[in-house]
């Protein structure tokens, strides 16, 4: 799993069965969870023409104790990997929600150290050794996003 800092296309996250915790974004007193309350469209139509510029916030502990109580209830273990903790409170959070959460698998977090489609490229390494999957597939489906975006 990993939070939507990453950017990843929603067709990739759902080809890889990847979970995406949203990161939230304030237009001045306005929340929204990322590409769940706005989509990316809305969010540079709003960017482009909106005179409030957008911040961001992480995703809060409790936020990820739900994805990872959820996760575990399938899952051998979970690798949740994220924007890094020299950037963004996002790490913090994540570590935080796994002391929240119920006994269950095991769960590891990564400070990925990097931001947007980077993360991804972590991601897809991760996946490619526990899959034993070639990591051509996942550049392929990268550029194959790249050229969507």
């Amino acid at each position: 799993m990993t939070d939507s800092a990453a950017d990843l296309p929603a067709m990739l996250t759902e080809e890889l069965d990847v979970t995406v915790v949203p990161v939230y974004l304030r237009f001045g007193d306005e929340v929204y969870r990322d590409r769940v309350d706005i989509s990316e469209d809305e969010f540079y139509q709003r960017l482009l023409n909106d005179p409030v510029h957008p911040n961001t916030t992480q995703p809060t502990p409790q936020d990820f104790a739900s994805v990872y109580n959820k996760l575990s209830r399938d899952a051998d273990g979970i690798i949740s990997i994220h924007i890094s903790s020299k950037l963004s409170g996002t790490y913090n959070s994540a570590v935080q929600g796994k002391k929240m959460i119920r006994k269950g698998c095991p769960v590891e977090i990564v400070d990925s150290q990097t931001v947007s489609i980077a993360i991804g490229l972590v991601l897809f390494g991760v996946l490619s050794m526990y899959f034993g999957l070639l990591i051509s597939y996942h550049f392929n489906l990268v550029a194959a996003a790249a050229i969507i975006v």
